[in-house]
């Protein structure tokens, strides 16, 4: 299997994306502590390749968010090592209205919500990833 690094950081998501349940990408921040948060601008990412989004866990952090309680989920923070599906299907890239560069893959089956399955993205949230593009 090709595996793609696609980037480093600690990873988020905007709450846009759990309000309307598209759960559809990510974003990695560099220094967020530091009072200089560096967006990861995936650049060089394979926009249209098809494959698995999996986070790798390098570093932990504390967790502070509470989940998303309408969907029964919460917080189950990774382990340093752990590799964690994220979703499957084609990836892309598209800027957010916050300012940052999102990532995902939109599914081959044509859903519009659960694009990437939100019990992984919460296990993964806040937490120091290396972001890999799995390809099919």
């Amino acid at each position: 299997m090709d595996e793609i690094i696609l980037g480093t950081g600690v990873l988020n998501w905007h709450a846009d994306e759990r309000r309307i349940d598209r759960y559809g990408t990510v974003h990695l921040t560099r220094n967020p502590d530091d009072g200089t948060p560096d967006s990861v601008l995936f650049d060089t990412a394979p926009v249209g390749a098809r494959g698995q989004l999996v986070a790798v866990i390098t570093g932990t952090r504390p967790a502070f968010h509470l989940g998303d309680i309408a969907h029964g989920l919460g917080v189950d923070p990774a382990a340093v090592g752990d590799k964690i599906t994220l979703g499957a299907g084609t990836l892309f890239v598209e800027s957010s209205r916050y300012g940052t560069t999102e990532i995902g893959v939109s599914p081959d089956d044509g859903r519009e919500d659960s694009w990437l399955d939100p019990a992984a993205l919460y296990r993964c949230h806040d937490q120091t990833v290396r972001l890999e593009l799995h390809r099919l």
